[in-house]
């Protein structure tokens, strides 16, 4: 088992890292790591795993409201899309005048965008950026 332990600490190692600390995996190393200890200590394969679930869960019963707490009040890191709110856009394109569609251009980029009101402005009428959800802007007339 030896094998399997190290290779699980790797694995979790490896997804953790992939998922740029996101803390999705790395409990299941803490638990790889006591395994593979009790595996060099000769303890057999039942103990082993017993032992890999339930220092993997007490790892994540521990350290998660840990983190949580420590990063509540980190700073919103704002997407390069966020940097449009409160811009101002050109309206290039009725697209579906029924739900209201249309496109925009903001500083060169084209999106799908409606009105906060729902009513469809006419082409080449300026919008603001209210907000942005999904892909597409919320504006209101200028």
């Amino acid at each position: 088992m030896l094998g399997v332990w190290i290779t699980v600490i790797v694995a979790a190692c490896i997804i953790e890292a992939a998922t740029q600390l996101q803390l999705v995996s790395i409990w299941a190393a803490f638990g790889g790591v006591a395994s593979l200890v009790c595996e060099v200590c000769g303890a057999d394969s039942t103990t082993q795993i017993i032992l890999f679930f339930a220092v993997t869960f007490a790892a994540l019963i521990i350290t998660r409201p840990l983190i949580r707490k420590l990063t509540k009040n980190l700073p919103e890191t704002k997407l390069n899309a966020d940097m449009n709110i409160g811009r101002t856009g050109k309206v290039t394109k009725i697209v579906d005048e029924s739900t209201g569609l249309f496109r925009v251009s903001v500083e060169g980029a084209d999106w799908s965008a409606v009105t906060t009101d729902k009513n469809v402005p006419e082409i080449g009428s300026f919008v603001r950026v209210e907000r942005i959800e999904g892909v597409k802007l919320i504006v209101s007339p200028v």
